[in-house]
Formats: C-alpha cells, structure tokens, sequence
C-alpha cells in the first residue's frame, strides 16, 4: 500500500533518521550531497567543510532536502522537506549547533574523524573553517510504502 505520512510522521522521521541528502542549485549547475544532520522546530542543523555546496547554498540558499527509512523495497518511509540555507555567524548559535551534532554523531561511530570539517579532530572544534548551517523549511512532504501481506 502506499500512501502520504501525516505531519506526525515527517516529524518523526525527520527527527530520527540522521543522514539526509541536501539538494542545491545555482549558476544551471544541480548537486545533492549527503549530510549528517540534527532536526528541531522545522530546523535542519549541520556543518561542513568550504566547498561546492556551501558555494552553491550561498549564491542561492533555496535548497531541497530528503531523508527516509528503508526497511526494504516495499517497506519504506521518505520526507522531502524544502527550504532555506542559512550560515550561522553568531558564536553562542554556533557552539549550540555543532555540540548538538557531535552529541547526535558521536554515539553512532566507533571511530570518530580526525578531520576539522567533522569538528570531532584534534583541532579546535569551533575552528573558523567548520562552517555551521541551519535549513529552514517552508514545506514538508512524506510518503511512504508498506507491504501488509502476513509473513
């Protein structure tokens, strides 16, 4: 069967799954990318390295987002979610964001990074080159699939 997830469940999904993919056009070029992310408040919290994304969400901060749960190929859960790019500058919002995704990261590794663009290294993790975003979204959408046969 499949069908549309109620607000309920976005909301849910979005707040569980921690692995999204981050779509962003500018200058006729499309790129989606993988993140890792913390939801709150129709709020999605990451961080990365100077690059084309960043590049990109600056030059136009219009992006889409998804996520979803894959139990198998009829039993699934997806969110796409669109929404605004913005840079956090402020020090206070900043520190917040980032502790809020390394508490969410780091439980999931055994091996956490040594790279300052995961803010997990060695080096200072409120070192300027880690850049901090937040997604507002506008608009959420959810679908889903279930397979209701008894097994």
């Amino acid at each position: 069967m499949l069908g549309k997830l109620e607000d309920e469940e976005i909301e849910k999904l979005l707040k569980e799954q921690y692995i999204g993919r981050l779509a962003c056009h500018a200058h006729g070029v499309s790129y989606i990318v993988p993140i890792n992310y913390v939801y709150n408040n129709s709020t999605v919290y990451a961080h990365s390295a100077p690059g084309q994304k960043i590049r990109m969400m600056k030059s136009n901060p219009q992006v889409c987002f998804q996520t979803d749960q894959i139990r198998d190929t009829f039993n699934w859960k997806s969110v796409v979610c669109w929404g605004k790019f913005e840079e956090i500058t402020d020090a206070t919002e900043k520190q917040r964001a980032l502790q809020g995704i390394i508490h969410r990261m780091m439980p999931l590794t055994n091996t956490p990074s040594e790279q300052p663009s995961h803010g997990t290294g060695k080096t200072d993790v409120y070192d300027e080159d880690v850049i901090v975003f937040k997604i507002i979204f506008h608009l959420k959408t959810g679908r889903f699939e279930i397979n209701d046969r008894a097994e």
